[in-house]
């Protein structure tokens, strides 16, 4: 792995030589909108925009308000055209994004959601849309000193100062960044810009990892149930926690790592497309079938898949979990269910009849 140090100015510098050179550049932006939705009091969002100069970036920021995986999963997307001629249907592809895109400032936990995403899309079946996107994407993640009350990335097995995910990765050390170049495309990158950057000699990030996890309130590792779910599957703790439940969604909307969708038509009687579109398996009409049957009737039976999902068949599936403590769905849930109290319960409930 190269090492290597940066200064701030130099940093602003890069920032704009990327952009200067052609490349889309998506960075963390404060949307204003008259001072509302902002959690921070500064009003506006925060969110992944692409920016024209490195003056537009949030770069006090703590946390976007919505992940980045719109910019690989958009929350729509076209994946078909098709028009009547002469009486016969005309198929037509979408062009696909193929554009050249460099991602800064992804928190650890935004970069470690991507691996994640890439098993999906890019697994037994490559999704060209996603994986277009992905080929042309380097991610710069910069480590999170500030960790909030939300947060709880230690707990499933990150850290605030984690390279998954991130082709460099900075890390805030006094007035200077240290610069971990992780993979070729980060090295493509550092290296047109050399003049830019020096050689990290002690520069470290041990004690910044440190200092970060000790301000974490929540860095309990939470369990797993790979190898218990059967047992837990009519556990009457379900029903329990899913009572507050609304199905609203937002958990899933505002999460680096769902990627439930549905796929419809949208058309006229000679054209039309069809779209993509992000769904949750929250929503009660998410595993309708046509029948008019339902094999998961109610909000418990939802809420069920949506844990067993993060904490069971992923890991079993995939070898990891598939939450990354960014603590979103915890900010944004109407009613204040919370992902991380809600496992440790179900953890209990499970020690206490045995599983």
């Amino acid at each position: 792995m190269l090492r290597k140090r940066l200064t701030r100015e130099n940093l602003n510098k890069w920032i704009d030589g990327l952009v200067a050179s052609g490349l889309r550049v998506i960075a963390p932006v404060r949307e204003r909108d008259g001072g509302r939705g902002a959690r921070d009091g500064k009003g506006g969002l925060t969110l992944f925009r692409p920016i024209t100069s490195s003056a537009e970036i949030a770069a006090d920021y703590t946390k976007t308000d919505l992940p980045f995986k719109e910019w690989l999963f958009p929350p729509t997307e076209v994946i078909l055209h098709y028009r009547i001629v002469d009486g016969e249907p005309v198929l037509e592809d979408p062009e696909v994004d193929a554009t050249k895109t460099v991602a800064l400032f992804l928190r650890p936990c935004d970069a470690a959601a991507i691996p994640i995403l890439d098993s999906v899309f890019g697994g037994d079946y490559e999704d060209e849309f996603y994986m277009t996107r992905r080929r042309n994407l380097t991610v710069v993640g910069l480590s999170c000193t500030e960790p909030q009350p939300e947060c709880f990335c230690a707990a499933v097995g990150l850290s605030p100062t984690s390279e998954a995910g991130s082709d460099i990765l900075l890390t805030p050390v006094g007035d200077e960044f240290l610069v971990e170049v992780l993979t070729e495309k980060g090295e493509q990158l550092v290296n047109q810009y050399a003049d830019l950057f020096a050689d990290a000699g002690d520069l470290t990030k041990e004690q910044v990892t440190e200092q970060a996890i000790a301000k974490m309130l929540r860095k309990e590792s939470l369990p797993t149930f790979a190898e218990t779910y059967s047992e837990l599957f009519e556990h009457p703790v379900w029903e329990e926690i899913a009572r507050k439940c609304l199905g609203c969604g937002v958990c899933a909307y505002s999460c680096p790592t769902c990627h439930c969708y549905d796929i419809v038509d949208e058309a006229t009687l000679f054209e039309g497309v069809r779209c993509r579109n992000w769904d949750c398996c929250g929503f009660a009409l998410f595993t309708l079938h046509a029948s008019g049957h339902n094999p998961r009737p109610t909000q418990a039976h939802r809420y069920r898949q949506r844990v067993l999902h993060k904490f069971a068949y992923f890991l079993q599936t995939y070898g990891r979990n598939m939450c990354v403590g960014c603590g979103r769905c915890v900010i944004k849930c109407p009613v204040g269910m919370d992902i991380y109290e809600v496992v440790q319960k179900v953890a209990q409930a499970s020690e206490r009849v045995g599983v």
